[in-house]
């Protein structure tokens, strides 16, 4: 045998991965974690229903019909339309009338129950991530 394999190493012996340090590392961070992310989806949920509510009455109300706007809209005139807007949730109906455009607001939902609701989501959001991540970026320094 030749002397390099018979001379021993001191490299160490790997014991395999290093463990790795949990997520959460207290009752207070998770119950921060669970609490902030609850309240992203409660303003996720409550924005999806106040949009999907402005759509079904939108539809409701062009069934019923009366509305001049969704009339021309449902008899495909030339510059009817109806486009949704996200925040606050709402139909508008614009067409023309003699050259003059005009718009109409079909359904909306409530403005003060839609920025709630975008507040928890957004906070929610960023409340989970901060919580999951700031720790981890002091232990790294």
């Amino acid at each position: 045998m030749s002397e390099a394999m018979t001379e021993p190493t001191n490299e160490p012996l790997s014991t395999g991965p290093t463990p790795r340090q949990p997520v959460l590392r207290s009752r207070r961070q998770a119950l921060g974690v669970l609490l902030a992310s609850g309240a992203a989806i409660v303003g996720i949920v409550v924005l999806v229903v106040l949009w999907l509510s402005v759509g079904a009455r939108t539809l409701e109300a062009s069934a019923a019909g009366g509305d001049p706007c969704l009339e021309a809209y449902a008899a495909d005139q030339a510059g009817a339309e109806v486009s949704y807007g996200a925040l606050p949730p709402q139909a508008v109906c614009s067409w023309e009338v003699d050259g003059e455009r005009q718009e109409v607001v079909v359904t909306s939902a409530p403005t003060a129950l839609a920025a709630t609701a975008t507040v928890l989501a957004v906070g929610g959001v960023i409340g989970a991530v901060a919580l999951l991540v700031v720790p981890r970026l002091r232990d790294s320094r």
